[in-house]
């Protein structure tokens, strides 16, 4: 676990163009394109809405518990379970909400961008 630990990775980046989102989208693996394209799809309409793309996971990168806890909303999409999800929430005690899928299909963008509006649209 020590070794693990001493593992320098990039810090996580946020694309977030005007630096005013109230959501992050958080997304790792397979869902990086889709969550891309909705997050264009919403920005085109007028919305606020951030996205990181994780491509560490054990060790999380240094910065990930501060880009969490910058945003009001964070949205993990999965396409399991939603382990995560749980761990983010362990971790650093942010309330994440998951969009979990177990289909075998990935998600599209359009089905991405309808969840990522009504969590914008939840305030």
């Amino acid at each position: 676990a020590a070794k693990i630990a001493g593992i320098d990775v990039p810090d996580l980046v946020v694309d977030d163009p005007d630096g005013d989102a109230k959501v992050l989208v958080v997304g790792w693996g397979s869902t990086y394109g889709p969550i891309a394209a909705a997050a264009r799809r919403i920005r085109a309409g007028g919305g606020k809405v951030a996205q990181a793309h994780l491509r560490h996971l054990n060790p999380l990168p240094a910065n990930t518990g501060e880009v969490l806890k910058r945003y009001d909303k964070v949205l993990l999409p999965e396409i399991n379970l939603g382990q995560l999800a749980l761990l983010l929430r362990a971790r650093y005690l942010v309330d994440v909400i998951s969009y979990n899928r177990v289909r075998g299909l990935p998600f599209k963008a359009e089905e991405l961008a309808g969840v990522i509006q009504d969590v914008i649209d939840s305030d």
